[in-house]
């Protein structure tokens, strides 16, 4: 399918049923009460530990479901999915898994590179540092820090930076595999086949890798717009924050799953 077609059907798809719509705005609501109860002046600490495990589990649902609306997509198939409690929970806590290890990854790559190049011009910097201090006697910090030579805050400063660029590349790439890893799960209902990295791989290159970022940034462009516009409508004391979580926030949930899923349906 052409962009335009995926878009034009996807911004449709969450008004195609106003009570699903409305039962995911709900989940968002419950999971937000004690922010909605925050603005009429209702604080309650010690529900508070509560309220997190409510959030997990709805949460949990909520990509669940998400993953419904995905394989059904995935499937060309019209209409929105209907709940189911036990299996959105349990597909929700698979792409909760799924997720994890595609972002753990990068992670570790980066705090290692992160160690290798910035660890030993930190240990310089305290080095300097402790001599300087030794020196004067001194615990000001503008004393112990002019210590320190430029060529020293240099290092430490490319290190950062060449942290930061990999760790974009490394997370723009592992991003796109999760999102089609995802896809593979929905369609599959296999961690198995979301872990198969040579058939993601696989599947990205049968999308176009220019293409598949090209989606990304107009999938994220459109939901951006439609967040501004739930922003603007929750200025609008209680009532716009009540309309945001019941119809902003679930019309992008149901928006960007159903667009993922069409892009994946044509391999």
């Amino acid at each position: 399918m052409e962009f335009g077609e995926i878009f034009k059907d996807a911004l449709k798809y969450p008004m195609s049923n106003p009570k699903s719509l409305l039962i995911v705005g709900v989940l968002f609501l419950i999971s937000s009460l004690p922010r909605v109860l925050r603005q009429f002046g209702v604080v309650n600490k010690s529900l508070n530990l509560v309220w997190i495990v409510v959030l997990f589990i709805i949460s949990i649902i909520l990509m669940g479901y998400a993953l419904s609306v995905l394989k059904k997509a995935i499937g060309r198939e019209d209409g929105i999915p209907g709940f189911d409690w036990t299996n959105n929970f349990m597909d929700g806590i698979k792409l909760l898994v799924v997720e994890f290890i595609y972002m753990i990854i990068p992670s570790i790559i980066c705090s290692v590179i992160a160690f290798i190049t910035m660890a030993p011009v930190a240990s310089r910097i305290i080095s300097y540092a402790n001599v300087a201090y030794m020196a004067t006697n001194s615990t000001n910090p503008n004393v112990i820090l002019s210590s320190i030579p430029a060529s020293a805050w240099s290092g430490l400063a490319t290190g950062m930076i060449v942290t930061f660029i990999i760790a974009v590349i490394l997370f723009i790439i592992f991003g796109l595999f999760m999102v089609i890893a995802q896809c593979r799960l929905a369609k599959y209902d296999s961690l198995g086949e979301a872990f198969s990295f040579g058939e993601v791989f696989s599947d990205i290159k049968e999308i176009g890798f220019l293409r598949l970022i090209g989606f990304v940034i107009v999938l994220w462009l459109i939901a951006c717009v439609i967040g501004l516009v739930g922003s603007i409508i929750s200025a609008i004391p209680i009532v716009g924050w009540i309309i945001t979580l019941l119809v902003i926030y679930p019309f992008i949930t149901l928006y960007s799953n159903r667009a993922l899923g069409l892009l994946y349906s044509d391999i």
